[in-house]
């Protein structure tokens, strides 16, 4: 391996605290996984997630099923999203990882095979049982495809540390693969990418760099003076510098541009038919008068004469305006004019009341509102009142620390938050599998109140972060992992907290802190994990079984142990 590869792979490995002794190839397979399906996303991912496992994967390392931006990692999730979600677009992500210093067209090759016996109907290889939980995962998305606008994008990629010289016989190989999976009629489209060195380090470096985008900006008026705003203004812009606000520089969509909108991409509804028609109409010039535009807020401004040079930077209104421009690019001339707001300011309150008039003709929910809620700013800051070995960092905006050097597995997103809550304090590890506007429904009004108290959010997360922090460093057996937040449910019973007091109370700051005294204790710490681990074996289940997680019974089953434990239904899926 290169150095310079080898520099970015052990950032990597730090950031994500990965175990010092995994062997350098499957670091390098999480590293490549990473850095290929991160910038497709709107919010962190886990490496698990897209991770296929390191025996009996076939020539096939990492796997995404990406809709609207967002990883779907289970079959619970999937259902939950396509129930919830009007408009849906979707990617497939192949990935082979490979440290050699050549192509190989045998390997190219039998990447594709393995990518054609995995989207088949009957599978032959003999892939692990991972691999066979994200088959099934993929086999359900098939049969929801129909009601999609548009069959979802295959995205494969083939990386090695050589340089691509454009082999013959290489790209022979990956050409005949290409019609084979185009026979499955699957996809809309399918793209196959030989990846190289220099194209996998560009691509992790330009990770987490703040957007910043320069555009022309002579049709404008300056707005007054507003408190808590450096700048505003309003004016008009070309659709192609729409295009090129959304987009990277090889013409690819950037979620993040969208990523604090209220509002996924609609579709073909009534509005969205209508932008369409404006386009296609011998009245296109008309646009910015029929259409509302587009609302961006910017952190930082940089203007020399009429170019304006924006950084983190996001369309906060116009979704639909400018996902139909995306999708509609050919209708794109130099007639086509639209209203922009731009608003340069980092006061969140601003932020979050501009989000809420320029949207108010939609309902918004609560949920999506959510990182600029009081409370979430409150639980920010208590996070960092802790420091050293204790310091864990939430994440309220989505992907708010990409540009920095912590350590990932510090970070504690929303929808983690709400999963090691409802372990540890309400006794629903089953559901840690659902989408985050599922568990979100699931426990509103018993959690994100304005009167808790908010150690025992950190609490939870702090008793994760702790456990997986065993698995790491292989202090438990990898086997139980996929049990993690049971685990949190039993530990609670295991120190005897079985009854904790109410969120917003004041014994609640007294019981979380003799918690967190307990897994500071190291031994003590460790003595009640095999306590639990030890409970799990006795149940006698067959514990490689990727569906005990969710499993209502086996919960029921491993808490049978503890006196104060009454057998309840958990809700959510069962699968006993």
């Amino acid at each position: 391996m290169d150095r310079i590869t080898k520099s970015y792979l052990e950032n990597f490995s730090n950031m994500f605290s990965l175990e010092s002794n995994m062997d350098e190839s499957e670091k390098f397979e999480h590293f490549v996984n990473y850095t290929l399906i991160e910038p497709k996303t709107s919010s962190s991912i886990n490496l698990e997630d897209v991770t296929i496992g390191k025996s009996g994967t076939i020539g096939l390392d990492g796997f995404a099923i990406i809709l609207n931006n967002e990883i779907i990692s289970t079959e619970e999730e999937l259902d939950d999203f396509i129930s919830s979600t009007k408009k849906i677009y979707g990617e497939i992500v192949f990935i082979q990882a490979k440290t050699s210093t050549t192509f190989d067209s045998k390997d190219v090759s039998n990447f594709g095979l393995s990518v054609n016996d995995f989207i088949s109907e009957g599978p032959e290889y003999n892939w692990n049982d991972n691999a066979k939980t994200k088959i099934k995962l993929f086999n359900k998305l098939v049969t929801y495809i129909s009601g999609f606008e548009e069959k979802p994008v295959c995205s494969m990629y083939y990386v090695c540390l050589g340089i691509d010289g454009k082999d013959q016989n290489v790209y022979a190989k990956r050409n005949e693969v290409i019609p084979q999976i185009e026979s499955q009629n699957l996809f809309s489209d399918i793209k196959f990418d030989l990846i190289d060195n220099l194209t996998i380090q560009n691509k992790y470096k330009n990770i987490g760099r703040k957007l910043k985008k320069t555009f022309d900006f002579s049709q404008k008026i300056t707005l007054p003076v507003i408190e808590n705003v450096k700048e505003a203004y309003i004016g008009l812009i070309d659709g192609k510098t729409v295009l090129s606000l959304m987009t990277d520089e090889s013409g690819n969509y950037i979620p993040n541009v969208f990523y604090d909108n209220v509002r996924d991409f609609q579709g073909e509804n009534r509005v969205n038919s209508e932008i369409r028609s404006t386009l296609e109409s011998d009245y296109k010039d008309s646009f910015s008068i029929l259409n509302n535009g587009i609302t961006i807020v910017a952190e930082e401004l940089d203007t020399t004469r009429n170019d304006y040079t924006i950084t983190n930077y996001q369309i906060i209104n116009g979704c639909q305006t400018a996902n139909v421009l995306f999708h509609n690019q050919k209708l794109i001339d130099e007639k086509i004019q639209i209203s922009l707001k731009l608003i340069i300011t980092k006061d969140q309150d601003v932020i979050s009341r501009v989000i809420r008039s320029t949207n108010s003709q939609t309902e918004i929910k609560t949920q999506d509102l959510l990182a600029y809620s009081n409370f979430q700013k409150r639980l920010e800051d208590y996070y960092n009142t802790y420091n050293g070995t204790e310091r864990l960092y939430y994440e309220r905006r989505s992907k708010q620390y990409n540009s920095t050097t912590i350590e990932k597995t510090r970070i504690i997103d929303k929808t983690l938050q709400i999963k090691v809550l409802g372990s540890l304090f309400f006794d629903k590890p089953n559901l840690a599998t659902r989408y985050f506007g599922t568990l979100f429904n699931e426990f509103s009004g018993e959690i994100f109140n304005d009167a808790d108290n908010m150690i025992p959010y950190y609490t939870a997360a702090y008793v994760f972060f702790k456990i997986e922090s065993l698995f790491r460093n292989g202090e438990i057996d990898p086997l139980y992992k996929k049990f993690k937040f049971l685990i949190m449910t039993m530990f609670r019973f295991e120190i005897n907290k079985h009854q904790f007091p109410s969120f917003n109370s004041r014994a609640i700051e007294r019981y979380c802190n003799e918690i967190l005294e307990i897994v500071n204790n190291k031994s003590e710490f460790q003595k009640n994990i095999n306590s639990i681990i030890i409970k799990l074996d006795e149940i006698g289940e067959d514990l490689s079984n990727t569906e005990l997680t969710k499993s209502l019974d086996f919960v029921n089953k491993a808490m049978a142990n503890y006196k104060y434990w009454h057998k309840k239904s958990l809700g959510g899926i069962t699968n006993d």
